[in-house]
């Protein structure tokens, strides 16, 4: 029994002992393996990768989002008028640029009056262009400059006036479907002719009203989606061509010689009738005081001297 215990102890030791000469050479790699593991399992339950938010939580997380210039330009109702006054090289060629740009930019030629200024062409030429593209329109008005004389510009806000129109269109529409579904109502249970006829006048004066304001709204879209640029043209002084003066004519030198003469003649005779007519008696009856004073002094001293050598 003594035997068996120690047999038993002896096979327990050698067991153990094998089991730590085995484990021995494992110990260094081993623990380096399974502690990266632990610690980039660690990373991955403890910081976890953040979904995507929606566009309207980030932007709610980071503050309300900037206005930006657009969405601006569509609150405010801004018409843009600007006056150009160029001096180019040839207002012809100019124009015909001035117009080929107005279309392609998406806009139109509102106005353009040519006219001769002795030798030289002149232009007035009012385009319209998209609001987004004034400034475009007016560096290009600029290029085709030789100098430019003078150019202002000038801006309406009507965003009050636009805003109160379309409250008042709403509420004018709001109107005209109730008085709409009372008519119908009136006329389903039988109502008078009176009755009917006084709500189809409203109807008809509200609809006028409602008209008159969508016009107005109307207008006020098309001044501020398209500005207005007015330019006048006019040559370069070095561009207008040298020509000769007007020929010699006997003829035309003698009538107007004569019409002048006739002019000045018939002048000199106006003065002398109106001196006649007009002067002259005034000058008589104001000379009349000092004549009679001069001859009451000459009939004294005559009766003077008479009694002096008498």
């Amino acid at each position: 029994m003594k035997r068996i215990f120690m047999f038993v102890t002896l096979l327990l030791t050698l067991l153990g002992a094998s089991a730590c000469g085995s484990a021995a050479p494992m110990r260094s790699p081993v623990p380096q393996v399974v502690a990266t593991r632990v610690v980039e399992k660690e990373v991955m339950v403890e910081v976890p990768a953040q979904p995507a938010l929606p566009a309207e939580e980030s932007a709610g997380a980071a503050g309300p989002a900037p206005i930006t210039t657009e969405a601006l330009a569509d609150v405010r109702k801004i018409i843009y008028e600007g006056n150009m006054y160029l001096v180019v090289e040839d207002t012809e060629k100019a124009a015909e640029e001035i117009q080929a740009m107005a279309v392609s930019a998406g806009g139109y030629v509102a106005r353009m009056n040519g006219y001769r200024q002795g030798d030289r062409m002149v232009y007035d030429i009012t385009i319209r262009v998209p609001a987004e593209k004034f400034e475009n329109a007016r560096i290009s008005l600029r290029k085709l400059a030789v100098r430019v004389e003078r150019e202002d510009i000038s801006t309406q806000d009507v965003t009050d006036q636009y805003y109160d129109i379309e409250a008042r269109l709403k509420t004018l529409k709001e109107t005209e479907a109730e008085l709409t579904e009372l008519l119908r109502e009136t006329r389903e249970r039988g109502g008078d002719v009176d009755e009917i006829m006084k709500i189809y006048d409203r109807l008809t004066r509200l609809r006028a009203d409602i008209e008159s304001l969508q016009g107005q709204l109307n207008r006020l879209d098309k001044l501020v989606a398209f500005s207005t640029l007015n330019i006048h043209l006019e040559p370069h002084i070095l561009t207008e061509p040298i020509t000769p003066g007007d020929e010699f004519s006997l003829p035309e030198v003698i009538h107007s010689s004569v019409q002048s003469l006739i002019r000045i003649l018939t002048g000199l005779l106006t003065l002398a009738i109106r001196f006649l007519i007009v002067v002259v008696p005034v000058l008589l009856i104001l000379a009349i005081p000092p004549v009679l004073v001069l001859w009451l002094l000459y009939r004294w001293q005559q009766r003077r001297q008479k009694r002096e050598k008498d």
